[in-house]
């Protein structure tokens, strides 16, 4: 690849609710193994992957250091951090630790990952690593081929949505540290919130640019995810 060193942020900062199960959504079982555990593998193996920087919410560090990190060998690469109230908090926590580690030295590439999708691969990793060394920002996507309906408040179609330049977003979101870092600084001073991390660089003016996603890489959040989940392992 490169001398940049390149960090994983692998975020399971959330509650989970509309999985409906008292166990948050990233600790459930896919075959007998943590969605969480199954994510971080495909980083712990990868070798283009040098931290892994592991948010969890607060008061969860020893159970995640007891049932993910310990079971599974996840010692080396791997440092727990606090999450915050929203994704975006978490995120931001984990890249002032990022920032603090190296010291200020920003030339780092970022990668940040929904701990609930555990059919990430590692060539997705690779080609996320490879575009955002060159362009700056990239993150995987896969285009929508279903009719998309806009509707109003009452679940009335207002009218049909072209779908030809529409692309689903996925995880990894690759970027370079000092972008992102600007991006989010930019964020907080005019009040912007976005559903993910490029919607920041975006918002910074700064583009983004998008590799074939891999379909099967769902983000496990409702039960149906998660039975659908139990059929994609055999096959991946």
């Amino acid at each position: 690849m490169d001398e940049l060193r390149h960090f994983a942020i692998v975020v399971a900062a959330g509650k989970g609710l509309r999985m409906g199960s008292k166990t948050k959504k990233q600790y459930l079982h896919l075959d007998g193994i943590p969605i969480l555990a199954r994510t971080v593998m495909v980083f712990d193996t990868c070798e283009h992957v040098h931290e892994i920087i592991l948010v969890v919410p607060r008061g969860d560090e020893v159970y995640c250091k007891s049932r993910i990190v310990e079971p599974y060998g996840f010692k080396k690469k791997i440092h727990l951090v606090e999450g915050g109230k929203e994704r975006q908090h978490s995120v931001l926590n984990a890249l002032i630790h990022i920032r603090d580690k190296i010291n200020g030295e920003k030339k780092a590439i970022v990668m940040i990952h929904d701990g609930v999708r555990p059919f990430v691969n590692q060539n997705m990793i690779k080609e996320c690593i490879q575009n955002a060394i060159e362009y700056g920002a990239c993150i995987p996507a896969v285009k929508i081929t279903d009719t998309v309906k806009e509707v109003s408040g009452g679940l009335v179609i207002q009218k049909t949505v072209n779908r030809e330049n529409l692309y689903k977003a996925q995880t990894p979101q690759t970027f370079k540290l000092d972008l992102l870092l600007r991006a989010f600084d930019h964020a907080i001073k005019t009040s912007f919130s976005g559903t993910d991390d490029a919607s920041l660089v975006e918002h910074l003016g700064h583009k983004v640019v998008i590799i074939k996603g891999f379909k099967p890489n769902i983000k496990i959040t409702t039960p149906e995810d998660l039975a659908l989940g139990e059929q994609l392992l055999p096959i991946i």
